[in-house]
C-alpha cells in the first residue's frame, strides 16, 4: 500500500528536520571543529576514508566514532581514545586500500579488517554510509526500533543477539535490502538524491519519540 500524501510529507519534514549534531575533531591540533554543518562533515571524513593515506583514514575512522557517540558526551572521546591507541599500522593501511578501491565495500568486506571499535552492523554501516551516502545509509539500535514496533518490514532480514547486531552473511545481506529499500522509496516520493536521507528522516522521527509514525512508513512505501 503507498504512502499517502499526508505520510509523504511528514517523512519530507523529518528529513529537512534532521538534526543530529555534526560532531567532527581536528586531530592535528587536538581539538573539535565547531560550526560545521553535517554536509561539511560528510565531505571531510569521506575525504579522509578514500584518501589512500593511513595516517588520514585513521582520523577519518576516529571521526566516525566521534560523530556516531555526539549525543553520548564523554563516551566518543573514550571510543576515540580506545580505536587510536589499539588500531594497527597493517589494519590502517589494508581499510586505506580498500577505502581506495571502492566507496561501497560490502559490511564483510569492512569487519574483515578487525579493526578496535568497528565490529558491529552500527559502526560498520556508518563507515559504509560515510564512503557513499548517495546510496547507502546507516543501520544501528536507533532504526531496528521500528522492528519492534513492525515486525513486517525489510529490518525482518536482520538477525540479532540481544542489542547486538554482528557482520554475518545474513546481516550483511540484510543491509544491502535496506539501503535497496531506502532508495526505492526515495525514487518513487521523489525524496531527494541520497539514500541516506531517508534513513535520517526515519531516524528523526524515532528520536522524537514517533517510532510508530516511522514503522508505518517502512511498512507501507
Amino acid at each position: 500500500m503507498p504512502l499517502t500524501r499526508a505520510q509523504t510529507a511528514a517523512l519530507r519534514r523529518a528529513i529537512q528536520d534532521y538534526a543530529f549534531p555534526a560532531g567532527y575533531f581536528d586531530f592535528t591540533v587536538n581539538a573539535p571543529v565547531r560550526g560545521l554543518g553535517m554536509a561539511q562533515v560528510e565531505t571531510r571524513i569521506r575525504s579522509a576514508l578514500t584518501s589512500g593515506d593511513p595516517g588520514r583514514v585513521k582520523d577519518g575512522l576516529s571521526n566516525v566514532l566521534y560523530w556516531g557517540y555526539a549525543q553520548m558526551g564523554g563516551l566518543a572521546n573514550v571510543r576515540v581514545a580506545h580505536f587510536r591507541a589499539r588500531v594497527t599500522s597493517s589494519q590502517l593501511r589494508a581499510a586505506a586500500d580498500l577505502f581506495s578501491r571502492s566507496t561501497r565495500p560490502t559490511l564483510k568486506d569492512i569487519a574483515r579488517l578487525r579493526m578496535p571499535q568497528f565490529s558491529g552492523v552500527s559502526f560498520v554501516s556508518k563507515v559504509r554510509m560515510f564512503l557513499d551516502p548517495g546510496r547507502s545509509a546507516t543501520l544501528d539500535n536507533q532504526i531496528m526500533k521500528i522492528h519492534g514496533v513492525q515486525a513486517g518490514t525489510v529490518l525482518a532480514g536482520v538477525k540479532r543477539s540481544g542489542a547486538t547486531m554482528r557482520v554475518t552473511a545474513a546481516n550483511a545481506a540484510a543491509y544491502e535490502a535496506w539501503c535497496q529499500r531506502l532508495n526505492a522509496i526515495r525514487r518513487t516520493y521523489g525524496l531527494g538524491r541520497r539514500v541516506v536521507d531517508i534513513e535520517r528522516g526515519l531516524f528523526h522521527l524515532i528520536q522524537r519519540g514517533r517510532t510508530a509514525a516511522a514503522a508505518n512508513l517502512l511498512a507501507r512505501a
